[in-house]
């Protein structure tokens, strides 16, 4: 909708130049400093507007390409950075992972240690030998 505004308002200034060239049709003389020119009012009024026009597409094209590769610049920086961050998350969540397992041996290496601890306990108040480890039948798990 922003847009279309301009594009009215535009047609309306050129329809309001073209209207006020038209009114004015006399020949007039036009110095450039070295030469002296008679053309009709009409095609200077018109030939103004459009030098007017070119001078500002070329300063706005000029800030528009700035703009875009500065925009382009921006975005290639931010796809960098998103992929920094998924290889830093990666790299923090094996680091996390390799942490938890390392303390999850050893709490089972500390809780093998108290159960055979308690069992060489019960066996001597029991006063019942220690049963030999079996290679074919491996001891209870207690913590599965």
């Amino acid at each position: 909708m922003k847009r279309q505004w301009k594009v009215i308002l535009g047609f309306v200034l050129v329809l309001i130049i073209v209207v006020f060239a038209v009114l004015n049709n006399q020949e007039v003389p036009v110095n450039f400093g070295f030469s002296k020119l008679y053309s009709p009012l009409i095609l200077i009024i018109i030939g103004s507007a459009i030098i007017g026009a070119l001078v500002i597409f070329l300063t706005s094209s000029a800030t528009m390409f700035q703009q875009k590769r500065q925009v382009k610049q921006l975005q290639s920086q931010i796809d960098e950075f998103e992929t920094n961050n998924q290889e830093k998350l990666a790299e923090d969540k094996a680091r996390y992972q390799r942490e938890k397992e390392n303390e999850l041996a050893a709490l089972k290496a500390e809780y093998e240690r108290l159960l055979n601890e308690k069992d060489g306990y019960i066996q001597q108040l029991t006063g019942e030998e220690a049963p030999k480890s079996d290679p074919n039948n491996p001891p209870l798990d207690y913590y599965d």
